[in-house]
């Protein structure tokens, strides 16, 4: 794997908010082509077997919607192979999601949250939400509290996973969660006409 590139797979994952159309692009391990049983392909996940590319990346889409409400919707996935890390993407995949409604409150719009990990290698894997849940008051979470964060909890061991195939740009396991932060996305709100 390269540093800082998508090489050699990622999953792109595109949703919907009130306000606009979203994506969120994630890094992942080497894919198997499509076979019997297996309608995405599969991803060498991280404790050497072979992952179903679709039961991974549903079982994320699963976690994401709690942090959103019912108006967002997931709609889709491709996934996309890299000839090396210069190369552009080559789409091998791509799925809709069959339930996809966010199951959580409303949201602040162009909020965002920021899943930073540090990967086993101590670089760097981000999941970015845009429209989404935040801290009451922006600040930023550096422990997670059972019963108070289960939502953030379950999202964080589900991506550094070592029976699933995340992976930061540097080729390596996303594995410990640091902080998570918010903000509110300055271009978004330029684009909402927030100003």
């Amino acid at each position: 794997m390269a540093e800082n590139s998508l090489f050699p797979c990622s999953c792109e994952i595109l949703y919907r908010t009130i306000n606009a159309p979203h994506r969120m692009i994630l890094p992942l391990t080497e894919w198997s082509p499509i076979s019997t049983g297996h309608p995405s392909g599969t991803n060498l996940a991280w404790d050497t077997t072979q992952v179903d590319t679709d039961d991974m990346i549903s079982g994320l889409k699963d976690l994401l919607l709690p942090f959103w409400p019912p108006s967002t919707t997931f709609s889709s996935y491709t996934i996309s192979t890299y000839a090396n890390k210069d190369a552009p993407a080559r789409p091998q995949a791509s799925f809709g999601f069959v339930v996809g409604a966010g199951t959580g409150a409303a949201t602040i719009p162009a909020a965002q949250a920021t899943f930073n990990f540090k990967t086993t290698n101590f670089g760097a894997f981000k999941l970015v939400m845009l429209d989404a849940k935040v801290s009451a008051a922006f600040g930023p979470l550096d422990s997670l509290v059972v019963g108070v964060n289960d939502d953030e909890i379950a999202l964080r061991d589900w991506l550094r996973l070592e029976a699933n195939a995340f992976s930061g740009r540097d080729g390596f396991r996303p594995s410990v969660l640091p902080r998570i932060t918010y903000t509110l996305n300055e271009k978004l709100r330029a684009s909402y006409h927030l100003d």
